[in-house]
């Protein structure tokens, strides 16, 4: 039983050490998955220091022939904000013969620890897709991308609907600056919340440009972004302790902030008071 034991040991600090997924993790380096569609991909931007994930979600033509996944998964990264420089082994993809779902991704992540056959199920999907080179995950891969993402919620996601084209391969990425302007809308019904959020944040070095009523009332708090550089939605989550809120990203829509509070009516005002 002991040298069952050892081996087994031995086994997965092997599985580790040879996992360039588990290496990157391991090192606190950003990790980058691309699920390939024909006309759509979402890239998943995994930051272990942070415990946050970006998803960026993309609309594209159909892959030039010849292009590999990893390339493919590459120009995904680059357009998403990583540099040319990133490590080519922390870059992972999978290619899929339909449109990605996040929804049933986030299922098969919440649910595995208690039903393990989840897990096995999505391995033997990877082992078979791996044989076929559609993608550049191991299992033991997948089982750290799993054991990762299951301990983090929804909070910890920031969905980002990426509007520009992926750049080809080789095709250099626009720089982005930062955002640090922020509104605020009233949609909860409690009078003057919105200029009383405003003093608040204005007093923690924000730069308010909006403070006013929404166009109707809104049962739950939304923060959006408008740029793909995300600091100032989440400073601005941060300032008002929402830190349990997902953050949605719509650079398309224009707007001179970087992001928006539009306060609902779960918003408690004594947050203000703090």
């Amino acid at each position: 039983m002991l040298a069952l034991g050892v081996a087994a040991a031995l086994a997965l600090a092997a599985a580790q050490y040879f996992s360039p997924l588990s290496g990157a993790v391991m090192a606190g380096r950003d990790v980058r998955v691309a699920l390939l569609g024909e006309r759509s991909s979402i890239l998943l931007a995994y930051h272990p220091f942070s415990g946050t994930v970006n998803a960026f979600t993309f609309s594209h033509s159909k892959a030039k022939r010849g292009a590999s996944g990893w390339q493919r998964a590459s120009a995904l990264a680059v357009s998403a904000g990583a540099s040319e420089e990133a490590r080519q082994e922390d870059v992972f993809f999978v290619a899929l013969s339909t449109a990605p779902d996040l929804d049933v991704l986030w299922g098969t992540l919440n649910n595995w620890r208690a039903e393990p056959r989840l897990f096995f199920s999505a391995a033997r999907w990877v082992y078979g897709l791996r044989a076929a080179g559609a993608t550049n995950l191991s299992a033991f891969d997948l089982f750290t991308l799993f054991s990762e993402f299951s301990q983090l919620t929804a909070s910890n996601f920031i969905l980002t609907e990426a509007q520009r084209k992926p750049e080809e391969p080789g095709e250099a990425a626009e720089a982005r600056g930062p955002a640090p302007r922020v509104e605020v809308f009233n949609a909860s019904g409690k009078k003057d919340l919105a200029a009383k959020a405003a003093k608040y944040l204005r007093a923690r070095g924000f730069d308010v440009l909006t403070a006013a009523s929404y166009a109707r009332r809104e049962r739950q708090t939304r923060i959006l972004g408008f740029s793909e550089n995300t600091a100032a939605a989440l400073e601005l989550r941060a300032a008002l302790g929402l830190e349990e809120l997902e953050i949605r990203v719509r650079p398309s829509q224009k707007s001179v902030a970087g992001a928006v509070v539009i306060l609902g009516e779960d918003f408690d005002p004594a947050i203000l008071e703090k």
